[in-house]
């Protein structure tokens, strides 16, 4: 990757180059979280507490990964070696989460289930803090908003090629089918970063230690707090409304538990196609006009218009609409809100902060988990599907929420460092 002085990367190939393990990690959590997961909990729970395992197990590894990323964010800040600071972490955490995965796969017991899914995200969340640093590591900042909206590009076909995949083995009954797949994947990646990707960083490592690792100071990220504030209600509200779909068109519209599964990979293909096409134009939309506009167009609006769609018992049509809206106003958010974060962090302790920052997706999206015992508590009371009505009209609310978060940013300044 041919870069200017001091490893910075200013064209839209160098970004790509930057964004590859994006793509991975997305395609992973996308195969694990519902469709494994979801499968695993179909084999191991008992009927009407299928929701209440996947929710739990899932919120268990979302709190644990919440505590972790920060730190190997730190380490990664701070290590010393040939390759630089990203890459040795990007390296043996994917090797240690394929055999993560695996574990995953095989579990034959809840308490295993949750032993492997903690391993997976220990590994994918060391793998998580030093990829996020490369954007702050080498894209000039006038220039994060579209470097970011490539990464979203580039993270997208996963979300739709994730479920996909899934879809296709899980709906066979083929429980591996994907995790080659997901080996191969990382194996290209891993060899694209380690040819195109500068060893050296363009920002120093940090002059002094924090004296704790959750520390921040508040005086170098003045609208952090804003950040994580907005991220977290809008993470809650999404996972809320992803988590159980599966079990949701399994239980509402009649199908059997592959047809429901394939069911998600189709809709999810139609989300992320609307992403992908609105990703990089959104990008080059937050340099020209600041994050603000786009978080206001995004959170709230399109989110509750499309939960609005899935309320009752949905046919074809209407699963199609709610996914190209939810996938509109997904695009704007993910664009404008890495772009903030980028801008906002301290350049010296760019992975440690958004480790912490991963802290505010990685809590909201637990205690989306949490919904699943409730969906079933209130089914089994009502002897209805009720409980599907009730979260995602909480979704639809929690959308609401996160515009009125991005409305308040109108009284504080665009985001600089």
């Amino acid at each position: 990757m041919r870069t200017t002085a001091r490893g910075a990367a200013t064209t839209w190939p160098q970004w790509i180059a930057l964004s590859l393990y994006g793509l991975a990690l997305t395609m992973t959590s996308n195969v694990v979280d519902p469709p494994w997961l979801s499968q695993k909990a179909s084999e191991l729970a008992g009927p009407g507490w299928q929701n209440t395992l996947l929710g739990s197990v899932a919120f268990i590894g979302l709190i644990w990964a919440a505590l972790v990323q920060p730190i190997f964010g730190a380490w990664s800040d701070r290590i010393h070696s040939p390759w630089g600071r990203r890459k040795p972490f990007l390296w043996l955490g994917s090797l240690l989460l394929a055999l993560a995965l695996a574990f995953l796969v095989a579990a034959p017991s809840v308490p295993l289930l949750i032993l492997a899914l903690l391993l997976v995200q220990t590994f994918s969340n060391m793998v998580q803090a030093a990829y996020q640093g490369l954007i702050p590591d080498h894209v000039p900042e006038d220039q994060r908003g579209r470097a970011s909206g490539i990464k979203g590009f580039m993270e997208i076909p996963a979300v739709v090629i994730g479920p996909l995949i899934a879809g296709y083995f899980l709906g066979r009954g083929q429980i591996w089918g994907p995790y080659p797949v997901l080996l191969m994947l990382y194996l290209l990646v891993g060899w694209i970063t380690a040819v195109a990707v500068p060893s050296q960083a363009l920002a120093a490592p940090p002059a002094r230690r924090p004296t704790w690792i959750y520390q921040v100071e508040w005086g170098r990220a003045p609208t952090f707090a804003f950040w994580l504030a907005h991220r977290f209600v809008f993470w809650w509200a999404l996972l809320t409304l992803r988590t159980f779909l599966i079990f949701f068109f399994r239980d509402t519209m009649g199908l059997t538990m592959g047809q429901a599964q394939a069911l998600n990979g189709t809709l999810s293909a139609i989300l992320g196609a609307m992403i992908l096409l609105l990703m990089v134009p959104s990008g080059a939309l937050a340099d020209r006009w600041g994050v603000r506009p786009l978080l206001q167009a995004s959170l709230g609006t399109f989110g509750f218009l499309g939960v609005s769609r899935l309320y009752g018992r949905p046919e074809l049509p209407a699963l199609v609409a709610a996914s190209l809206i939810i996938g509109v106003g997904v695009a704007l958010f993910v664009a404008a809100s890495w772009t903030w974060i980028t801008r906002i962090v301290p350049s010296d302790e760019a992975a440690r902060y958004l480790g912490l920052g991963n802290i505010a997706t990685a809590v909201g999206s637990a205690i989306a988990r949490l919904s699943g015992p409730a969906i079933d508590a209130l089914n089994r009371a009502t002897g209805s599907m009720l409980g599907y009505d009730v979260i995602y009209g909480l979704a639809g609310l929690l959308f609401l929420g996160s515009l009125l978060l991005a409305l308040s940013l109108i009284h504080i300044s665009e985001p600089t460092r």
